[in-house]
């Protein structure tokens, strides 16, 4: 390749063909040019150049085709991860070291059976021939395995041709009436444009007022809500019951607006909402006080238990949910960048 030094002490020129498939096809041409006495230095110059190898290598090959017809370069036996590799790597939880005593107890009480590799030799041939994902798998399971796992991009969209929905656990602990709670906020974002549309930050758990609370703010577009906003084409939620019940679907289907319940477990179909839900706590809960993720002591205590908490007030309500808070959510209209 280039830039690299060819055996024959000489810069390698440019590969323009693949070694192994371009050496088996040079052989076969350059050897009857051979037996028609035909063959010239410039052939074997031709071939080294299309190969990126020496002129040296291609004249080796030429011999070695000569003396024993090989062609081509002879691949040297090695131990490969067969199905029953894999069968003993999903029963030992992924470790080579127990799988590879296993394969040598059965090569000392069977004689037919194939030699046990070593070691080093079994840990190669995993990484060698299995994905990273595959190994993660093995090792802890489906979930492991599908943190590895490569998704499309959905194609670029218009502004308001489809929303996301969910609900956010808010980990800080804000004063609700003298005592602790963490609230939960629930929210829209708009995929194309990615504008928080609506949100409503509630202290019970995720119910239907809070999803039709969060809609309102996001269907108006006049004061004090919008200037984003409107009616969406579609609306991707992940089988919440609070967003597929009843006085949800109806509200939106009076408006012609299908609510699409996704797949269990499939986050990544409604990746901008969840791009959403990292980014707030990486990049807004994590600097508030009381924020129950934060790094510990050495015991195990928070490094700020005594820190004044927020305070979660009730005002009137410009919606249903009509919860307000000192820790509001982004304000609708608001870009969210990760």
């Amino acid at each position: 390749m280039p830039g690299s030094r060819a055996e024959d002490g000489q810069d390698s020129p440019m590969a323009v063909f693949p070694l192994a498939s371009g050496r088996a096809a040079a052989m076969p041409r350059l050897l009857d040019l051979d037996r028609r006495g035909e063959l010239t230095a410039a052939h074997v110059r031709l071939v080294a150049q299309a190969l990126g190898k020496s002129e040296r290598t291609v004249w080796r090959w030429l011999a070695a085709a000569r003396e024993d017809h090989r062609l081509a370069r002879v691949e040297s036996s090695r131990f490969k991860v067969t199905t029953e590799v894999r069968r003993l790597l999903a029963l030992w939880g992924g470790n080579a070291s127990r799988v590879h005593a296993e394969l040598v107890q059965r090569a000392a009480k069977d004689p037919d059976a194939p030699p046990a590799p070593s070691l080093s030799t079994l840990h190669r041939a995993i990484r060698r021939d299995l994905t990273r994902g595959e190994r993660a798998g093995l090792k802890s399971g489906e979930a492991a395995r599908r943190a590895h796992d490569v998704f499309g991009q959905r194609p670029a969209t218009h502004r308001n041709a489809v929303w996301e929905g969910d609900h956010k656990h808010v980990p800080v602990e804000v004063d609700v009436e003298g005592e602790l709670a963490t609230p939960w906020v629930t929210w829209f974002i708009d995929c194309a444009t990615k504008a928080i549309t609506g949100a409503a930050v509630t202290a019970h758990a995720p119910s239907r007022d809070a999803v039709l609370a969060s809609l309102r703010i996001a269907i108006t577009r006049s004061e004090p809500f919008g200037p984003v906003g409107g009616l969406p084409g579609q609306i991707r939620v992940d089988r919440g019951k609070e967003f597929l019940c009843r006085a949800v679907t109806v509200a939106m289907g009076a408006f012609a607006v299908p609510v699409t319940d996704l797949p269990a477990y499939t986050p990544h179909l409604k990746g901008t909402i969840e791009a959403l839900n990292d980014a707030v706590e990486e990049m807004f809960l994590v600097s508030l006080p009381r924020y129950t993720g934060r790094q510990k002591l050495a015991g195990g205590a928070l490094a700020d238990p005594d820190a004044p908490p927020l305070t979660y007030g009730r005002g009137r309500a410009s919606s249903t949910a009509g919860a307000r808070s000192d820790l509001p959510p982004p304000a609708a209209g608001t870009t969210v960048r990760r």
